[in-house]
């Protein structure tokens, strides 16, 4: 068991430079006004379904800085249960949505057709652990045996992090036995130390808050074996909706691809952004471990790896079992 301190870290040290070059694939003139009718979005009102987390530091570094409005974009971000996330989206009640990439894929394998327009983040050192309160008997994973653990949704993220980690320590997931908190990962620190659950997978800020709220210590973290640096969020719309509006698309992803830049160069900025969209104190904002934040386009190979995941541990059906018709899932939601 390892317990985080809460020294100075190299994540707060005085912030680099963004570059103003985006990635492949984006416009040269990003950070300018949208004065073409080649470029000019056909919608300029877009909504997007996001809720307050440092993986989304780049959406709300875009909306804070006006990277989107720059792009002829006004965007409104809606809070939405990651559970209604896909229906919402399907039925047309919100055009680009961003969380873990799972439901999405879960979807389009089931029939829907999604785009993923952009990378959001990466799984990093300290970014998603599993914890435990200052009082548990629980020293290993073996310890997990027999235990419940709290996670953010029925085969969601959390889940599936979670049950790799067992396989890998020799381990079946089944166990241990997953427990859903409705309210998801801001609720979840308080929940632990009830003492229904043995553990808790929780991200970032709220493994920060676990810390210093309650003292709880980190179990084993998630950035190691087979998920080590895995794709953890993206920005999704459906095929549908990219497809209508093209060049809504485009702006969005050059103002996103800046926010990611940012994001990825400047620690200042994620946590100035994540503080103000999240109600976080200094100390907590200060502290917390970021992830990866992925610039240019999006990488197949990648994503791929978030579906092989899903299979090994069925929340995919087993007609993706071929490596090739993950593979064409795949590309079908990025080209």
């Amino acid at each position: 068991m390892r317990i985080r301190r809460f020294s100075a870290s190299p994540w707060i040290a005085l912030a680099v430079a963004a570059s103003a070059a985006l990635a492949g694939g984006c416009s040269s003139n990003t950070g300018t006004a949208v004065d073409s009718a080649l470029t000019q979005p056909e919608e300029t009102n877009i909504t997007i379904a996001a809720s307050p987390a440092v993986d989304l530091a780049g959406l709300y570094i875009a909306q804070d800085d006006g990277l989107f409005a720059r792009q002829g974009l006004h965007v409104t971000i809606e809070q939405i249960p990651s559970s209604q996330v896909v229906s919402v989206q399907l039925k047309g009640q919100v055009d680009i949505s961003a969380q873990s990439y799972l439901p999405y894929i879960e979807a389009q394998a089931a029939g829907a057709r999604f785009r993923i327009l952009a990378e959001a983040s990466t799984l990093k050192s300290g970014t998603r652990t599993l914890v435990v309160t200052a009082a548990s008997h629980i020293t290993s994973i073996a310890g997990l045996v027999g235990k419940k653990i709290g996670v953010n949704g029925t085969n969601s993220i959390g889940t599936l992090l979670t049950s790799a980690l067992l396989e890998e320590h020799g381990i079946s997931p089944k166990r241990v036995e997953f427990i859903t908190d409705p309210k998801g990962y801001p609720a979840m620190p308080a929940q632990l130390q009830t003492g229904s659950w043995g553990a808790a997978l929780l991200a970032e800020p709220y493994v920060t808050i676990a810390e210093q709220d309650y003292g709880d210590q980190e179990l084993a973290d998630m950035d190691q074996g087979a998920t080590e640096n895995f794709p953890m969020d993206g920005y999704v719309a459906t095929q549908a909706w990219a497809e209508k509006y093209p060049k809504t698309a485009a702006a969005f992803v050059r103002a996103i691809q800046e926010g990611q830049t940012i994001a990825d160069t400047e620690p200042l900025v994620v946590q100035a952004a994540i503080a103000k969209s999240d109600d976080l104190p200094r100390q907590v904002t200060a502290t917390m471990a970021p992830p990866g934040f992925p610039t240019g386009p999006v990488n197949a190979q990648t994503i791929q790896r978030v579906a092989e995941v899903m299979l090994e541990f069925g929340a995919l059906g087993k007609q993706y079992s071929a490596e090739v018709d993950q593979g064409t899932l795949i590309r079908s939601m990025i080209s």
